[in-house]
């Protein structure tokens, strides 16, 4: 009988050994709320990945007038606006954005360039294979360049 005993709690030390080894797995592959900047992951975030590639943090995703009225335009396929700083010491907000638009043709990104141009009259314009890139705020020339520079080779 001892030894059926002692069988038996080993049994259950090793059950709850899976299961304690099979939530880790499921915990880690839920992913969270981080974009990766794997591009076969399901939460890769090709806007995200640039801007931290660029060094800017993303401090919020914003939802901005202008970025909504011209993402309904016609060729527009995505449009995105971010806060973003070197550093948000965790503030949601910034006087630095950087917008992008996603156009499905070459003559939707002519169309929409002087769109955004005069929606945008003060900020700083950078228009890359199918993106007009739109950077404000009182850092906007550096932050362009640093996005220029982060921006995937052959785009």
């Amino acid at each position: 009988m001892p030894q059926a005993t002692h069988l038996r709690r080993l049994a259950g030390v090793l059950l709850v050994g899976v299961v304690l080894l099979v939530g880790v797995v499921l915990l880690a592959g839920c992913g969270g709320d981080e974009p990766s900047s794997d591009p076969n992951s399901a939460s890769y975030d090709p806007a995200e990945t640039t801007l931290k590639d660029a060094g800017l943090e993303v401090c919020a995703e914003v939802q901005r007038q202008e970025v909504q009225t011209l993402a309904s335009g016609p060729g527009v396929t995505n449009a995105r606006s971010f806060d973003v700083a070197k550093d948000c010491n965790g503030k949601k907000t910034s006087p630095d954005q950087i917008s992008v638009f996603q156009f499905d043709s070459k003559e939707a990104v002519d169309a929409g360039t002087a769109k955004v141009k005069a929606a945008f009259p003060d900020a700083a314009t950078l228009t890359k294979g199918p993106l007009i890139i739109v950077a404000t705020g009182p850092n906007k020339d550096a932050n362009l360049a640093a996005v220029e520079k982060a921006l995937p080779e052959g785009l």
